[in-house]
């Protein structure tokens, strides 16, 4: 008999989401130089764990995505998808040069709420770490109906989690249309990833990780 697939439970009826504050501190981005480092993404195209999510009309919710470190936004973006070892993986920094992906940081002018998503927060709401957080791809469908949830049932700027690639960091899906660019404070603007500081930190974390196989440096 084939084994019942799971599914993440249904949003609950009851338990309201634990709101938490985010503080002042900086969030780090790692992105294509096409957005604005404090653009939100409007598009209906992607297919991330909170995003592209909608309202009830059917409008997307815009989304910016980031992390409480610089480790943590390269773990959720540029090593989001390595294999576990990563065995024969090849570190392709060309590639990476023509994707043109810089990195950002910003920090909040004012301190935000966001729904907690930690194990403490999921507590209250029913599912556990398993089935919002650590979750394959296929999932995604499922977790961006939890964000379509939790963003009508609160006035939450955002949710926060701790993330998945990196257990030291948090992060962070924030709403466009509760927040302007304007609540951020630029304080690094769209730094080339393969040049400098940042390319030491994008090889240093590749060596933590195990990836022994670089093109393009």
């Amino acid at each position: 008999m084939a084994k019942r697939r799971r599914t993440t439970p249904r949003p609950p009826a009851k338990n309201s989401p634990k709101l938490v504050a985010l503080g002042t501190g900086a969030l780090w981005r790692v992105h294509s130089a096409s957005y604005r480092a404090t653009e939100f993404n409007r598009s209906n195209s992607g297919d991330a764990r909170f995003s592209p999510i909608r309202r009830p009309d059917g409008t997307t919710i815009p989304v910016l995505y980031g992390a409480s470190t610089l480790a943590g936004a390269m773990m959720e973006t540029i090593f989001h998808d390595i294999p576990t070892p990563p065995g024969g993986y090849i570190l392709d920094l060309e590639r990476l040069r023509e994707q043109n992906l810089v990195v950002s940081r910003l920090r909040p002018k004012r301190r935000l709420q966001a729904v907690d998503l930690s194990t403490k927060g999921l507590k209250r709401l029913g599912p556990n770490r398993t089935d919002l957080i650590d979750t394959p791809v296929t999932a995604y469908p499922l977790t961006r109906g939890w964000a379509e949830w939790l963003h009508g049932a609160t006035l939450a700027a955002g949710l926060l989690w701790t993330s998945r690639q990196d257990d030291t960091a948090r992060a962070i899906a924030l709403f466009g249309d509760r927040l302007s660019e304007s609540v951020f404070k630029v304080e690094v603007d769209r730094v080339p990833l393969c040049d400098g500081e940042y390319l030491d930190t994008l090889l240093e974390l590749a060596d933590h990780i195990g990836i022994e196989r670089l093109f393009g440096l």
